[in-house]
């Protein structure tokens, strides 16, 4: 999922729903910390908590945004806050195993070096 653009706000005016929607399905998608993506995207950890907990409690049914402008995004829903969840629990996850597999592949590398040293000698 993209880095949704900031937009402009002047003091004292709310963030369009739009931004609020695709900065938590961001957030949820990209296994990042909640602090490097509020600073990413120029809001606080508080704002994007208190959307997402607005988002989850609001969007249990799916909803359509009051645009009837041809391609409007619909409004998050629960499924969809519930798949940016799990987007961002498996690249976490995926992470966690290239790092464990690099780590066995130069585990690998040093003992067949061993391997071959001591072979020689015997």
């Amino acid at each position: 999922m993209m880095k949704p653009d900031r937009p402009f706000k002047s003091k004292g005016s709310p963030y369009p729903q739009e931004f609020r929607e695709e900065a938590v399905r961001y957030w949820l998608s990209s296994g990042q910390p909640l602090k490097t993506v509020a600073a990413d995207l120029g809001v606080s950890p508080e704002c994007l908590r208190s959307w997402r907990s607005q988002m989850e409690a609001s969007g249990t049914q799916a909803q359509v945004t009051t645009d009837s402008t041809p391609g409007a995004a619909p409004a998050a829903t629960a499924k969809e806050l519930t798949l940016a969840r799990e987007i961002g629990e498996l690249r976490r996850e995926l992470e966690a195993m290239t790092r464990q597999r690099d780590i066995l592949k130069k585990a690998i590398t040093i003992f067949s070096e061993d391997k071959g040293l001591s072979g020689g000698l015997k």
